[in-house]
């Protein structure tokens, strides 16, 4: 799903996607940011300058990202992402300490198991974009629908190849090992909203929109229950 703001300087892009891989196949491949350019679409550059433990195995990993959204268009920016094995998510906003080429930034990956398929996951995503003025509009559009398409399709794409590649460890790449992450009870039942802390208040977003990104998975996960529906969710056949 995609909106944007009456102005077209700020938007959101929500996307659900089953993948035929466990949860640590998946978070392999999406903590793996040095290797992203290769992966992602547009993306032309990403570079970790600090990866920092904190408790409850929580990191911390600040990334620097160059995309090309159009031929001319390029844009860098530096993102602060905190990864939470415990609630199963990764959120980002920008790094505020650095300058980056959009004015706002705010996403949000959550990973848990499917409920009904042995070695699948659900995974649900969500980010904001807000532009500056000088950027053109039309880039918003450009980059939020390439985000929701690239998004869950380089992710389900890398991890299931990863996957069939390593069917007895599925510790994905570089070896990267996590703990073992349950799948919910009970049949089409969500899994709990993670507890995501709301970014620093520094982020330009507006506050209603910043917070309301820690619930978004569980609340896209409940209205897809509620209707009997999936939501942009790909390839599931």
């Amino acid at each position: 799903a995609q909106t944007m703001s009456a102005d077209g300087l700020s938007g959101r892009s929500t996307a659900v996607q089953s993948i035929a891989a466990p949860p640590k196949t998946i978070w392999a491949q999406l903590l793996d940011f040095d290797s992203y350019p290769k992966k992602v679409d547009k993306l032309v550059e990403c570079k970790t300058y600090a990866d920092v433990p904190k408790s409850m195995g929580n990191r911390q990993i600040k990334v620097m990202m160059k995309i090309n959204a159009a031929p001319g268009f390029n844009y860098e920016y530096y993102c602060d992402h905190t990864y939470s094995p415990k609630d199963k998510s990764l959120i980002w906003t920008l790094d505020y300490e650095r300058d980056s080429d959009f004015d706002d930034v705010t996403g949000h990956w959550y990973v848990t198991s499917h409920p009904t398929r042995e070695n699948w996951s659900q995974v649900y995503y969500s980010a904001d974009l807000k532009l500056k003025q000088w950027v053109p509009k039309f880039i918003l559009n450009i980059l939020t629908t390439t985000a929701i398409k690239s998004a869950v399709t380089w992710v389900k794409r890398e991890s299931e190849e990863d996957w069939k590649r390593n069917p007895s460890t599925g510790e994905g790449v570089g070896g990267l090992s996590f703990p073992k992450v349950p799948s919910f009870a009970g049949f089409g039942k969500p899994p709990p909203a993670p507890a995501v802390a709301v970014p620093p208040p520094k982020s330009k977003l507006p506050a209603k929109k910043v917070a309301a990104i820690a619930g978004s998975a569980g609340a896209f996960t409940a209205a897809a229950v509620a209707v009997g529906i999936k939501i942009a969710e790909l390839g599931d056949e």
